[in-house]
């Protein structure tokens, strides 16, 4: 999500961009890093929907979006495909991820549209299940991106946020859909924090710093539970989701319009052109069975619309 935030932090105006998702399975798990090419071929949108958010092929090879209209699933027929909104009240959506064969999905809450605050679950294993509300956050401004691990699921609250921060939701080991407990996992500022992606131990969150730019930072897991230490390892300019592919990060450049990936350690590895987006919300890299070969999606926000597809 972008926001054109007015001074509150010391600048006439910021632009802020929002939501993402915990990465795509498909991407950690069978693409390696160098079967991927950024630097090739012309984006071609497959879907037209407004303002996208964030974006998920699952383990089991589903393919969801999330915009400030709905949840959506994305179907192939034939050459073509289509989006069916999963929610009949319309309600707007941000972070996906999933484990245990079980989609989580931020939505809106009792705020309104912009207010994520609703956890949503949905089987993954039933393609007839609808999304059901789980969860209600409490005490952030802007549930944002999501990533679930073996220790229970990490919410981002910024980049508007009124204290910045990653949450930590604790689940019932055997009900998925069961939320045990929401605590403050790292308090943020000065930093506002964006996308978030697990890989190993460490979760790499984008952050936004008024005044200083971007940052990719990676924050371990410590085998207690607690955080270690941030450490920046990229700074970039605004950046919004991230994904793992094999040992490395792809991420969406909003402020350029492109994407870099970059290794574990923050080193840049390849990037695409400049403004060959408008303004990229998330990516992910999909395949079968509703791509013939792999595939680099990437959905657009605010001055972009729609689910793209780099050829």
């Amino acid at each position: 999500m972008k926001y054109f935030l007015p001074v509150i932090i010391a600048v006439s105006y910021v632009a802020l961009s929002a939501c993402n998702g915990g990465g795509s399975p498909y991407a950690a798990s069978r693409t390696a890093a160098q079967d991927i090419c950024l630097d090739c071929g012309t984006p071609r949108q497959l879907v037209n929907l407004p303002q996208l958010e964030n974006s998920l092929f699952t383990s089991n090879g589903r393919l969801f979006v999330s915009g400030q209209s709905n949840l959506y699933e994305i179907h192939r027929d034939g050459q073509e495909y289509r989006a069916d909104a999963l929610l009949p009240d319309g309600s707007g959506c941000s972070g996906l991820t999933e484990d245990k064969g079980t989609l989580y999905a931020l939505c809106s809450g009792s705020g309104g549209p912009t207010d994520f605050s609703g956890l949503y679950t949905l089987s993954l294993d039933d393609p007839l299940a609808a999304p059901e509300f789980s969860f209600a956050l409490t005490g952030m401004t802007l549930p944002n991106g999501i990533v679930a691990t073996a220790s229970g699921l990490y919410v981002t609250d910024g980049p508007v946020a009124v204290e910045p921060k990653i949450v930590h939701l604790a689940i019932d080991p055997t009900d998925p859909t069961l939320v045990l407990s929401q605590s403050t996992w790292l308090a943020t500022l000065p930093d506002f924090p964006n996308g978030i992606v697990h890989t190993g131990t460490s979760l790499y969150v984008t952050h936004y710093r008024p005044g200083f730019g971007g940052q990719i930072t990676r924050v371990a897991i410590n085998s207690d539970g607690s955080p270690g230490v941030p450490e920046n390892i990229t700074p970039r300019g605004i950046m919004d989701d991230l994904t793992v592919v094999g040992d490395t990060l792809v991420v969406t450049d909003w402020q350029n319009g492109s994407l870099f990936q970059v290794d574990l350690e923050g080193s840049l590895l390849q990037e695409s052109a400049s403004n060959i987006f408008a303004q990229p919300s998330s990516v992910i890299i999909a395949g079968a069975p509703l791509f013939d070969e792999v595939a680099i999606l990437v959905t657009e926000r605010y001055t972009g619309d729609g689910l793209w597809i780099l050829d």
